[in-house]
């Protein structure tokens, strides 16, 4: 039943927000976003300015998004010694979702679905896109004793869709040390060992870092 539940779940990935265009948002300044980060940052026009940025648009359970965690925390290793490079993940998931997702000991359907999937907890910094009060179900939760509970997501993650012109996710905005958005880059790796998509990461990096 979990399994079928994870299925289902990362299909969603190829079926919404088809509709939305994101040519409005490049080479033009990132748009703010709301909410604060996990560790309480506020992500304003300062965030972006004297470093490269890539902002991955993710959700759990999208299989190329979990794919691409692992493609960046890797990156974000082989960058670490490198301070002019950040990376923002920005989640289609409410605050406290994103801290079961991330929480090794927690047995919450999200932490079930990274563990099931194989993905390690996310390194770099965590942007949840959706407000802490959800009015919009969108997946069934199983609890121990086998009955559901509603996992919902407030509206406000379609207003962030509609304002970075997310038309599939994963999606990455390479956002320059100027704080423009230069480049996106839509779907994700099908497998989590993927080098071509790590090498063309790099390769937009090292091109924004250059300049």
């Amino acid at each position: 039943m979990k399994k079928t539940k994870i299925i289902l779940l990362s299909l969603s990935c190829f079926l919404s927000f088809s509709s939305f265009k994101n040519e409005g948002v490049l080479n033009h300044p990132m748009p703010l976003l709301p909410n604060k980060t996990l560790d309480g940052q506020t992500i304003d026009a300062d965030y972006y300015k004297g470093h490269v940025t890539i902002v991955s648009f993710m959700f759990i359970g999208c299989i190329p998004c979990m794919n691409e965690i692992s493609v960046l925390d890797e990156i974000q290793d082989e960058y670490a010694a490198n301070l002019h490079l950040q990376i923002l993940c920005v989640a289609r998931q409410m605050r406290e979702q994103m801290i079961q997702f991330n929480d090794t000991g927690n047995s919450s359907c999200f932490s079930m679905v990274r563990r099931a999937m194989k993905v390690n907890p996310i390194s770099y910094t965590i942007q949840p896109g959706c407000a802490t009060e959800p009015s919009k179900m969108v997946v069934k939760d199983m609890t121990e004793d086998g009955k559901s509970k509603d996992v919902s997501l407030k509206s406000e993650c379609n207003t962030i869709e509609e304002t970075f012109g997310i038309a599939a996710f994963p999606c990455i905005f390479f956002v320059d040390k100027k704080g423009i958005v230069r480049k996106i880059e839509e779907g994700g790796p099908g497998v989590q060992n993927d080098p071509p998509f790590h090498d063309k990461i790099k390769n937009e990096i090292d091109a924004l870092l250059a300049e």
